[in-house]
């Protein structure tokens, strides 16, 4: 057995994590403009207390919900264009900062947790159709979001951004998952685990998968950084514009109002 061997890829990804690490504390807050607004608020939740954006349509009609969910190392405001486009396609898009940084199963029930406030608060239940929510999660918070998703039945639909799994939690999940699901992946690297979403995506009972070929890990990421793409890989537009295209379409497929 060479030493080496099995010590250059753990260092690998250690260094891959560091960098990321680095790069969440350099983003771009998106350009709220049009038809829509943001709030942030406050939550105070048993599985931890967050700071959360809430972009929606400035309709006050009830509208479907979105939780969007940030990868590892990361915060919402790297989710934030996402938070912008869907309120401008008509949901009221959630994005919270997760309270723990590698607990993924606590911030499962965080995004679980989080769901339930949003649909029962007095101020939010108002804007919320609770018939029509739906999850979409970026690398480890694909995983956390998944696991949410799994422990809810009246889930509409999940959307993996390259989700990476952990030790299986993702696969369990996906197998017993009674939602729609569709997982979307970049090209196998260090930053998703060489691809493990795979796993998930065996498991799901009716799997929709696309990978977008030639992706990075980061074209999922909303915005992304520099030096996430010196880890990751260089973001283009191209692969950025699928990766919107197909989760906004599967999204509008799923939480469409009824006859729609």
């Amino acid at each position: 057995m060479n030493p080496k061997r099995h010590t250059a890829p753990r260092v690998a990804s250690a260094m891959a994590a560091l960098l990321v690490f680095l790069a969440s504390f350099a983003y771009a807050n998106p350009d709220i403009s049009g038809n829509i607004t943001h709030k942030t608020i406050r939550v105070e939740l048993p599985s931890g207390s967050s700071n959360v954006d809430v972009y929606r349509p400035a309709s006050k009609a009830k509208a479907a919900m979105v939780i969007v969910v940030h990868g590892f190392s990361r915060h919402r405001q790297n989710m934030s264009g996402w938070g912008e486009h869907l309120a401008k396609e008509g949901f009221v898009a959630v994005v919270p900062d997760l309270p723990a940084w590698s607990d993924h199963v606590r911030n499962g029930r965080f995004i679980s947790e989080l769901r339930t406030h949003l649909i029962e608060d007095k101020l939010w239940k108002i804007r919320i159709d609770p018939a029509r929510i739906g999850l979409l999660g970026f690398s480890a918070g694909g995983l956390s979001s998944l696991l949410s998703a799994a422990d809810a039945p009246n889930m509409a639909i999940w959307v993996g951004l390259d989700p990476v799994d952990r030790d299986g939690l993702g696969a369990r999940a996906a197998a017993v998952l009674k939602s729609r699901a569709l997982v979307l992946t970049s090209e196998p690297s260090v930053c998703n685990a060489e691809g493990n979403a795979l796993g998930m995506v065996s498991a799901l009972p009716a799997p929709a998968h696309f990978r977008i070929s030639g992706a990075v890990h980061i074209d999922a990421e909303w915005p992304s950084t520099w030096l996430a793409e010196l880890v990751c890989g260089r973001s283009t537009e191209e692969n950025r514009a699928e990766y919107r295209w197909r989760a906004t379409k599967a999204l509008k497929e799923a939480l469409a109002l009824p006859g729609q």
